[in-house]
């Protein structure tokens, strides 16, 4: 897994990526071209004190770094924090990203079938 490090790759995904709004944390993701998934963490300024921000970014990073698997490959998210990062238990936010993914591939299984146009079997 990469990091997502550009001003316009950034942009981009927020203008143009699927957003899931989850408990502790917002991502937005948009799949890429380039293969291996990326990954950005913006902390908004208002968090006060870069200790807190700093602390949050590394919190939110591990969590990815532990489900790595689970991610799908070629696709570009940012993850957007919140203040509640910083209070909430680590299994809380590794929670969510587990729950980004399970919504990330039943998201895709549904574009396919609209895409095939077969329909699910009830």
């Amino acid at each position: 897994m990469e990091s997502l490090k550009k001003s316009r790759d950034f942009r981009r995904v927020l203008e143009n990526g699927r957003r899931e709004k989850l408990e502790n944390i917002v991502i937005f993701a948009l799949p890429n071209q380039e293969g291996p998934t990326r990954v950005g963490i913006s902390v908004a300024r208002g968090i006060k004190g870069s200790v807190r921000r700093n602390r949050i970014k590394r919190r939110i990073r591990e969590a990815i770094r532990k489900n790595a698997s689970l991610l799908p490959r070629g696709l570009d998210m940012v993850v957007l924090a919140s203040e509640r990062c910083y209070d909430t238990e680590f299994s809380g936010i590794e929670r969510d990203i587990r729950v980004f993914t399970e919504r990330w591939k039943k998201g895709i299984e549904k574009e396919d079938q609209r895409r095939s146009g077969s329909r699910p079997k009830l």
